[in-house]
């Protein structure tokens, strides 16, 4: 005990100052020996006993010294490793510590993006925050374009995110707003909330591997190019009465698609989701394609609180790339 003590008094002098970082010292979940490499290319096998986003404490694993080591001393793929496992550590935290929690408050909150980007969001702060969470988002449709951050709510999927289905599969839930009808979800607009989505992503304990897309009419149209453009984020896509590109069906063969229409719209014909759903099925896709017989173009009524959708959709999971590339 007092060889271990003047060790870390021998030590202390050099880099044990008092701790200053986002998250105080962390011990490891699980127990990680690793060969740590200095910045002037030294090298130290080592058991990893607590880190932050400013220094680690190992302890070396043949003469056992308990050392603290700055950020700044480890080589960049040894920084990187402590600041990935410090990432996820602030995320265990953010729905009561983070970037987003004030809009984190068990109701739909209303904000705006960096980007400018109007949305409503939903997430529980009494969420266990080590749990990764499905992410939800809804694309309204031309009608509810505008910025009174209100408006898009209208027709939004609550059978999907209401009390009951957040007791049953808890999600956070995104509603953004389209500045413009004559933009639509597309362009800059798109951009922009992709930009939102990676950006709570990266600060909010979302499961990326369970985004959920949906949205009807422009918002239906939307959702074909959001999945289109991005094939690797969304863990599947239901597009009401909306269409898509059917030349770019392979593109979104390996995403999970549940489609609908109505076969008396008159707003939208129902051969726009014809054509891509037999796009679809040329390239071996799984989609899937419902036709409502006699329904028009109004049938977020008619979808949404279908119980199969909602089991069909919470068990979607994204398909690794490296999986879809075996195939």
């Amino acid at each position: 005990m007092k060889a271990l003590l003047l060790i870390l008094l021998l030590v202390s002098p050099v880099w044990a100052k008092e701790t200053t970082s986002l998250n105080g010292m962390t011990a490891p979940d699980e127990k990680i020996v690793r060969k740590w490499q200095s910045s002037d290319g030294k090298t130290l096998d080592a058991e990893l006993l607590e880190y932050s986003d400013s220094e680690i404490k190992v302890k070396n694993t043949k003469s056992f010294q308990i050392v603290k080591i700055p950020l700044t001393r480890l080589a960049e793929a040894d920084r990187e490793f402590v600041m990935n496992m410090v990432k996820e550590n602030s995320i265990d935290f953010s729905l009561t510590h983070g970037s987003y929690a004030k809009q984190i408050t068990g109701e739909f909150v209303k904000a705006e993006s960096k980007e400018g980007l109007l949305y409503q969001i939903y997430g529980d702060p009494k969420w266990d925050g080590k749990q990764r969470y499905p992410l939800l988002i809804w694309l309204h449709g031309a009608g509810q374009s505008g910025n009174d951050n209100q408006s898009q709510l209208a027709g939004s999927p609550k059978a999907l995110y209401n009390k009951a289905a957040q007791e049953k599969h808890p999600c956070i839930v995104l509603l953004p707003q389209c500045p413009d009808r004559a933009i639509g979800w597309k362009d800059q607009v798109a951009d922009n909330l992709m930009t939102l989505i990676n950006d709570m992503c990266a600060n909010l304990p979302v499961d990326k591997d369970r985004i959920y897309l949906t949205g009807s009419s422009m918002g239906g149209f939307g959702t074909w190019g959001m999945i289109t453009k991005w094939p690797d984020t969304f863990a599947c896509a239901v597009p009401l009465c909306g269409g898509g590109d059917p030349s770019k069906a392979a593109i979104i063969k390996d995403v999970p698609i549940w489609i609908f229409h109505g076969d008396k719209d008159d707003q939208v014909s129902i051969d726009f989701s014809r054509k891509m759903f037999a796009a679809l099925q040329a390239v071996k896709s799984t989609a899937q394609f419902t036709e409502l017989p006699g329904a028009g173009h109004i049938i977020t009524e008619i979808v949404y609180p279908k119980p199969e959708l909602d089991e069909w959709m919470f068990k979607q999971r994204r398909v690794p790339k490296e999986t879809k590339k075996g195939k």
